[in-house]
């Protein structure tokens, strides 16, 4: 396959929070689950949601939190972070130590990453996040995100990463 480098994420909160409004409940009836609550996750504003994950690597498991946002959804995937779980937000390089190591082809953590826009950010390298897209990073055609899917390509995809790839914590700066 060859790769295209999409164009940059296209922010429309309006549409994103209707999109993610209508998803949730497709992914709880995925899942046979009522609430979000039922699968541990919070929606702390209408715009964002709070995954919890765990990772085992030599026989220790643990715990991290996924922040999902939703300001291009479903034109693009959610942008996706690891967060401090006490602030619920992330600053390299005080808070790498809540980021997981994970070395997937497919899904690569990057505490510090140079954006196409100059920007930095935490890069969670993976076609189903939007950090993905605005790094400009090239993507196989068949990987790109499409409208079709949910925010739960975005989980699905980094739990299997966590379950198949994960390598520990970063250390504490």
């Amino acid at each position: 396959m060859a790769q295209i480098v999409p164009p940059l994420p296209v922010v429309d909160v309006a549409r994103g929070i209707a999109s993610l409004d209508a998803d949730i409940p497709r992914v709880l009836a995925f899942l046979g689950k009522s609430t979000i609550e039922e699968l541990g996750w919070r929606r702390p504003n209408k715009s964002s949601l709070i995954i919890p994950l765990q990772g085992t690597f030599n026989g220790v498991t643990e715990q991290y939190l996924l922040r999902l946002g939703f300001s291009a959804y479903r034109g693009w995937p959610p942008s996706a972070q690891f967060v401090n779980p006490e602030t619920l937000a992330y600053t390299h390089p005080m808070d790498q130590h809540h980021l997981p190591m994970l070395s997937s082809p497919e899904c690569h953590v990057h505490p510090s990453y140079g954006s196409a826009n100059g920007k930095t950010l935490q890069l969670i390298c993976c076609s189903a996040t939007q950090e993905f897209y605005d790094a400009a990073h090239p993507v196989e055609s068949d990987l790109m995100w499409r409208e079709q899917n949910t925010f739960y390509t975005t989980i699905a995809a980094i739990q299997k990463a966590m379950v198949m790839h994960y390598g520990g914590r970063f250390a504490k700066v």
